[in-house]
């Protein structure tokens, strides 16, 4: 055979070679895009916030999504099957995104009244503490002095954010000064341009104690402690039962478990100057401990003892069923010195037709829709309310309000919450669990230390139909 016809034939086999490769790789090809396409995909959840609110919601340094919040989001897609996208921007812009349809759901944001025009909101997640912070060179300078605008300083705030609409309703005659987002207010506090900003408490703390100089700017003047909370656009009420009902496992364990594990990683990467420092110390205290360990072992007997001791004592103030305060703590409370401070407010409230529960579903039913009652209502009130089961399903709440409309915003909040959330918890639609509540407000302190004011209120609801707040003022 002759060269030419040699190199015909391997040039043949060569074809036949690259054909059968091709057509191997165009079948793997296509049975992998099937096994894809059997695989079922995981909805999308798309979750927007600020992407400059350490250490609630923020972009690190490789722009990957980090906080709080972040970790609430994902934990939710883990356990419900979602893949969480983030649309992290600035504060209005994040707002903005849910209203116009670009995100599904607000991470988590603070009510009010404006806000309730254009939006609906869902679980409560955890309660914030906002503050007035003032730089080294108000030293001395009195803050009632600056928010009543008696001076020319400027008050440094996020544009679109919670701590605006406050500052605009209380303190009307103060100048604003707005920024698009916490970092860049921040940035212009430590760089001196402004000597006064309102910030939440731990969103300030992270900034300041990440830089040289800690102490440039001190809190002067709390403002508020409110509640954050899952925030949908207006009339989404699909989306927002379908979320909400995806909440059950947000127990106040898991809130802590998911806090604390950020905690502890915020300790590791924002404060690793006190690291050293803080081992030498624990050295020296396990030495101490060992030469004293004779007074150790007496001083845990005490502490022992003394546990036993508070263990009573909250028993002795705590509701069995309900796990709230009792009666008897709660008028402690009413004679001491709560009911001197101005804007003190008294709510009591009842279950609407509580014996039909306990007719048609039993007793044990009753004792459940009481519990669910007592923990809605602890859930929705900050931290610094006093609430009490004071009767069979009767319930009272002591707190301050900056306002009486404040205040009869909140008892209408706990009877739209107690009635909406009963529905997807018990099996009678046609009978949801509602309250009657009153509100008795005292702008300048209780003149005594009774319920009737808010008894009267209640009662007052009741006439109205149920399900609803009467609020009265008594100057």
């Amino acid at each position: 055979m002759s060269h030419s016809g040699v190199l015909c034939v391997l040039i043949r086999h060569i074809i036949v070679v690259l054909g059968a490769s091709v057509l191997l790789s165009i079948s793997l090809a296509l049975n992998a895009e099937q096994n894809q396409q059997s695989k079922p995909q995981s909805p999308v959840l798309k979750v927007a916030n600020s992407h400059a609110w350490r250490p609630f919601s923020y972009l690190d340094d490789n722009q990957q999504p980090k906080g709080i919040l972040i970790d609430f989001w994902k934990e939710f897609g883990k356990r419900n099957g979602y893949q969480i996208e983030f649309v992290l921007t600035d504060w209005q812009d994040s707002i903005d995104a849910v209203r116009n349809g670009e995100a599904d759901v607000h991470a988590g944001l603070l009510q009010s009244p404006e806000r309730l025009a254009f939006m609906d909101f869902g679980t409560p997640l955890f309660s914030i503490d906002t503050q007035v912070f003032f730089s080294q060179a108000l030293t001395g300078v009195s803050a009632d002095y600056v928010l009543a605008g008696d001076t020319d300083h400027t008050v440094g705030v996020v544009q679109g954010g919670y701590e605006e609409e406050f500052m605009r309703t209380e303190f009307p005659n103060v100048t604003l000064q707005l920024f698009r987002n916490n970092q860049a207010m921040l940035d212009a506090a430590l760089s001196e341009e402004i000597q006064a900003f309102v910030a939440d408490l731990q969103v300030a703390n992270y900034y300041l104690y990440t830089t040289t100089n800690q102490n440039l700017f001190v809190p002067v003047r709390h403002l508020y402690t409110e509640m954050l909370y899952a925030g949908f656009a207006k009339g989404n009420t699909a989306l927002l039962n379908q979320i909400d009902n995806k909440f059950a496992w947000l127990d106040e364990d898991t809130k802590r478990q998911l806090l604390n594990r950020w905690v502890y990683y915020d300790v590791e990467t924002v404060y690793p100057v006190y690291l050293l420092p803080t081992l030498f110390v624990f050295g020296v205290i396990i030495a101490i401990s060992y030469i004293m360990l004779l007074k150790r072992t007496v001083k845990q007997k005490t502490r022992a003892l003394q546990a036993a001791n508070d263990l009573l004592q909250d028993q002795a103030i705590t509701d069995s069923l309900t796990l709230l305060h009792n009666r008897r703590y709660f008028y402690q409370c009413l004679y001491g010195q709560m009911r001197d401070i101005k804007g003190i407010t008294l709510m009591v409230f009842d279950i609407d037709d509580f014996k039909a529960f306990n007719d048609g579903f039993g007793h044990a039913h009753g004792d459940e829709v009481i519990c669910f009652v007592a923990q809605t209502a602890r859930s929705l009130l900050t931290n610094d309310a006093v609430v009490a089961r004071i009767g069979g399903e009767e319930f009272a709440v002591l707190q301050y309000f900056s306002s009486a409309e404040r205040a009869l915003a909140q008892g209408k909040l706990l009877c739209n919450e107690i009635s909406r959330q009963s529905l997807g918890l018990f099996n009678h639609p046609s009978m949801p669990v509602t309250i009657s509540l009153g509100v008795a407000y005292y702008p300048n302190g209780m003149p005594h230390s009774e319920i009737v004011d808010a008894d009267k209120a209640m009662y007052q609801a009741k006439k109205q139909g149920k399900n609803c707040a009467v609020l009265n003022v008594f100057d």
